[in-house]
């Protein structure tokens, strides 16, 4: 671990050019966390750097949230280095990455060719940045992810493979779907498209129980069987398959309006809620807003992780498999829609504390919301979208 701090950093090399106006500023991609048995450190989340991090240079930092040059922090920060000259001092930090110098501000038409040489470096480098758009805690992921699992995980007892679900008060065994309609997979690759205008007729029960049949349905388990692994359509991190289905259905054809999870291991619904004013609420603001719908769709899905099964045996990079494992289940949902001629639109919002009113709180605690998918019958018989072909 690094430890640069504010007064044992050495100086730099004499002869910094006075007219170099260029501010510093904090790097964006600093985590200050806690390192394991000792301090607090600063994390560099682009090259993966840890600085030792002391209050004088924390206090240094917080100064640094805005673009400052070395006069102004001269007049700013009281803990200036030895002998008063900061200049040298940011640049130790700099070189270092903990600081990032920044383009100079407007000034007027008398500036160098010198200087105006340097802003159009800075933007080029700018422009260049792969971590663009990214904030310091989605690089943490995706850093942290690429490292591998923590050495300690897969021991102890996995988490069950099977969601037990309190307070059921109906289980609704579903058709398998073997009659469903399906076509040649080219030809549902072609078609799929986000739908997001429904008939008013209700959603068919077995067109829908066809989907979770072939989307998200548990075909056996796999060895060892001490691991609770299991083989579904869509594939998962360690076939741990983190991820739950819960349906709110408005209007399913001989289903009670209400809230459900799918048991993909009896192929059942268990009915968890009646349809409320509170369950309305939750689908409008997890699927009708964030879809852009003109109204609420007929059925939706609600798709959560029980994060532990992936924990276990990928503790550190769980997180990134959990978002993996929902990518393919939503892609397997949605040309499995496609592919029975329902309409269906994914969405991404996700809630953090989760707030679904058909589950108790200490079962909410332990589900993480992953995504969203509305559900209908198209307004007309689905067909290829309307696609501007590429310029030769």
């Amino acid at each position: 671990m690094d430890d640069t701090t504010a007064h044992d950093a050495p100086g730099a090399p004499n002869g910094a050019p006075d007219h170099d106006a260029r501010p510093y500023r904090r790097n964006p991609d600093l985590l200050l966390e806690w390192a394991d048995g000792g301090g607090p450190v600063l994390v560099d989340c682009g090259s993966w750097r840890k600085f030792a991090a002391k209050p004088v240079l924390v206090d240094l930092l917080n100064h640094l949230d805005r673009p400052h040059t070395a006069d102004q922090l001269q007049d700013r920060w009281r803990e200036s280095a030895p002998g008063g000259d900061v200049r040298r001092l940011l640049d130790r930090l700099a070189a270092a990455g903990i600081l990032r110098r920044c383009a100079p501000p407007p000034t007027d038409a008398a500036e160098d060719a010198e200087d105006a040489a340097d802003t159009e470096d800075a933007a080029e480098g700018a422009a260049k940045d792969p971590g663009a758009g990214w904030t310091a805690y989605e690089r943490a992921v995706h850093a942290r992810s690429g490292l591998g699992p923590d050495a300690a995980a897969g021991r102890g007892t996995p988490p069950p493979a099977r969601l037990h679900h309190p307070g059921v008060d109906a289980v609704v065994a579903l058709p398998d779907g073997a009659d469903a309609p399906s076509r040649p997979l080219v030809d549902v690759l072609a078609a799929r498209r986000s739908v997001r205008g429904y008939a008013p007729d209700p959603v068919p029960l077995p067109l829908l129980a066809a989907l979770l049949a072939r989307a998200a349905r548990v075909r056996g388990h796999l060895a060892p069987r001490a691991y609770q692994q299991t083989q579904r359509p869509a594939p998962s991190g360690g076939a741990r398959h983190s991820l739950e289905v819960h349906l709110v259905a408005r209007a399913v054809a001989g289903l009670a309006p209400g809230a459900y999870h799918y048991d993909p291991f009896a192929h059942a619904l268990h009915r968890l809620a009646p349809w409320t004013d509170d369950l309305a609420a939750f689908q409008q603001r997890t699927v009708t807003d964030p879809a852009l719908l003109d109204q609420a769709p007929p059925a939706s899905l609600c798709l959560t992780a029980v994060a532990a099964r992936t924990t276990w045996k990928y503790e550190g990079m769980a997180l990134s498999l959990i978002y993996r494992d929902t990518g393919c289940l939503m892609q397997t949902l949605s040309l499995t829609a496609t592919d029975l001629g329902l309409a269906s639109c994914l969405t991404g919002r996700m809630e953090a504390p989760f707030t679904a009113p058909f589950l108790p709180p200490s079962l909410r605690a332990h589900l993480s919301h992953v995504g969203n998918m509305a559900l209908g019958l198209p307004t007309s018989p689905l067909a290829a979208p309307d696609v501007t072909p590429l310029d030769p």
